[in-house]
């Protein structure tokens, strides 16, 4: 499990006095890398990272030596809508699945989320503090998918992998050069390509410069 920092007692509920919903920044703001929290060193955090080719995009991406794990936030302002698309793409590419949810969206939650995903709560207590609550621990993903963790990856180490295999393979394109590489490499050979462009990912946003305010970036935010 994704280490955070959880209350030493159980939940307390929300409370009848003023507004205990939480929002994701204020969620992401209690945990994340800088908000207190401890996502740090050993994993590399990347937020906002698309999964299956961008089928879904994973709210947190966590990278261990040895673990791809992502963590989902459904706030009290959130919905479970595209819930079901989530938990499929989920479970094909992660070794682990942590989610945090609002009091909201607990109860549905853990009836939705599968047996082996983390469930953490996250609540406002009086004092206006954010703590996180385990409501079920997990465990390692029982099923991950080599065709997923293809999908993963850019084309272009894609192809890479296509011709390590066979140099034939690097004539595909699209699906079929997908397809192929699953069918040629093991679980174990594309986690660490996985991990690899992660890495790459994580290093090419560092060396980029945050937009400057009032960059097209920035409109409608």
């Amino acid at each position: 499990m994704i280490p955070l920092p959880s209350a030493v007692d159980g939940a307390i509920g929300p409370f009848r006095c003023g507004d205990s919903t939480l929002s994701d920044p204020e969620i992401r703001a209690a945990f994340s890398p800088g908000g207190g929290g401890s996502t740090a060193a050993p994993w590399l955090v990347l937020e906002e990272v698309e999964c299956w080719r961008g089928y879904v995009r994973a709210d947190y991406l966590c990278l261990a030596a040895d673990t791809l794990s992502v963590i989902e936030i459904k706030s009290d302002r959130d919905s479970l809508h595209r819930f079901d698309e989530q938990v499929r793409v989920y479970s094909a590419v992660a070794d682990r699945v942590t989610l945090i949810v609002g009091w909201s969206l607990a109860a549905r939650a853990l009836r939705a989320a599968p047996s082996w995903w983390d469930v953490v709560l996250a609540e406002r207590v009086p004092t206006l503090d954010i703590r996180f609550v385990p409501l079920r621990d997990g465990a390692q993903n029982p099923s991950v998918a080599a065709d997923a963790l293809a999908a993963m990856l850019p084309i272009d180490d894609v192809r890479r992998l296509a011709r390590g295999v066979n140099p034939s393979l690097g004539r595909l394109r699209g699906q079929l050069l997908r397809h192929a590489v699953a069918d040629h490499l093991s679980c174990d050979e594309l986690r660490i390509a996985v991990r690899e462009w992660l890495a790459r990912l994580s290093r090419k946003r560092d060396e980029t410069p945050a937009p400057m305010l009032g960059s097209p970036c920035n409109l409608g935010n």
